[in-house]
């Protein structure tokens, strides 16, 4: 499984604190180990988001949320944020 992060992710990870990027990266390792590796986290909390075939959420803290879009073989990473971000982006996608 290979990742691609989008230019919309990586503008919004720029902007984070340290903090966040470390658990940015720990979700992102588990994920790219989950698929890979077949290791399941307890704590990988992977969601599909309703309407929207092959797209998919991952809680990292508090409210904060990886949009992912799987495909066979590809996983993209779409954009970081709270839950109102990340439906208002469904929206137009």
């Amino acid at each position: 499984m290979q990742i691609v992060i989008k230019p919309s992710f990586e503008r919004i990870y720029k902007k984070v604190s340290h903090q966040e990027k470390i658990q940015i990266d720990e979700k992102i390792r588990e994920l790219f180990n989950y698929y890979n590796k077949d290791i399941i986290f307890a704590d990988l909390r992977v969601r599909n988001m309703a309407g929207k075939d092959g797209y998919f959420e991952i809680d990292t803290a508090s409210n904060r949320r990886i949009l992912i879009k799987k495909q066979k073989g590809l996983i993209e990473l779409i954009a970081y944020g709270n839950h109102d971000e990340i439906r208002r982006l469904l929206r137009q996608i």
